[in-house]
């Protein structure tokens, strides 16, 4: 478990939203840990590790060795690992592994041309975005639609639907939202996570059906989010992974570059005893 000063200093050094304890624990039931800048979590005989040194310019020791070291220790059943290179981790074999890219947006070299700024005056004509005070009931309702529209499956749903723990236990989430100017009802909302450092982060982006037929709501909650984020002082927001093609190229009209590579890994032990009973 972590002491308060190594949570403080994980958050004050995180550009990812992994890194930050109350995003990840919220959503997890994990117990974070930090190894000299690895940030890693450990939950019902798993272990979840953050493969990105919290320092990157910092002197650190082979990361395939460092975390071989964390499993000799621990003797996790499993090992999720998030990291910009695959991992080798001796007494495990690999499994299911994806592969991604996170983008970053610099806040102070945002330029919106032409086409984006009449995306923002369309969408204006209709919602009006601010910061929420509180995540309500209306905004849980949302959460709800958002999962049935998307089709998720179960393990997808109870991930959205344990946002409210998130936003409860994080100081530095922040909701903004948009509602329809004719009725005030809620027509969708971003989370940000402000972190303590340098990088904000870009976690969720939750529209009713409706509001998905008004062009540019999803900049315009973008830009009230970018505004919120600059005055709590941050120099770049981390725009989470691209996913498809569709996501990427909308944080990409705003500027955000891909930042780092992604490699999502799944192990296993290398030896079971139960497979080996199974073959007698």
């Amino acid at each position: 478990m972590l002491k308060t000063e190594e949570k403080i200093f994980a958050s004050k050094w995180a550009y990812l939203p992994e890194h930050v304890p109350d995003y990840f624990c919220s959503f997890s039931d994990a117990e974070p840990f930090l190894d000299q800048d690895l940030v890693y979590y450990t939950h019902s005989g798993g272990m979840n590790v953050i493969a990105y040194p919290l320092n990157p310019d910092s002197s650190h020791p082979d990361m395939d060795d460092h975390i071989t070291r964390l499993a000799a220790k621990f003797k996790p059943r499993s090992i999720k690992s998030i990291s910009p290179v695959q991992l080798s981790i001796s007494g495990y074999k690999p499994g299911i592994s994806e592969k991604d890219f996170y983008s970053c947006l610099e806040l102070d070299r945002i330029r919106k041309n032409a086409k984006l700024r009449n995306m923002l005056k369309r969408a204006s004509a209709e919602v009006c975005v601010s910061k929420a005070d509180a995540f309500t009931k209306e905004h849980l309702l949302l959460v709800s639609d958002f999962i049935k529209i998307k089709g998720f499956d179960q393990e997808k749903a109870a991930f959205f639907h344990r946002l409210p723990d998130y936003l409860a236990q994080s100081a530095g989430s922040l909701i903004i939202e948009a509602r329809f100017l004719n009725d005030q009802r809620l027509a969708g909302f971003t989370v940000f996570e402000s972190g303590l450092g340098d990088y904000g982060f870009y976690l969720f982006n939750i529209n009713a059906n409706k509001s998905r037929k008004i062009p540019g709501i999803n900049d315009l909650l973008l830009d009230g989010a970018i505004n919120e984020i600059k005055a709590h002082g941050k120099k770049f927001i981390n725009m989470g992974l691209g996913v498809n093609p569709g996501i990427e190229r909308f944080k990409a009209k705003w500027g955000a570059a891909r930042f780092l590579p992604y490699y999502y890994q799944y192990f296993e032990p290398a030896f079971s005893w139960k497979s080996f009973f199974k073959r007698g």
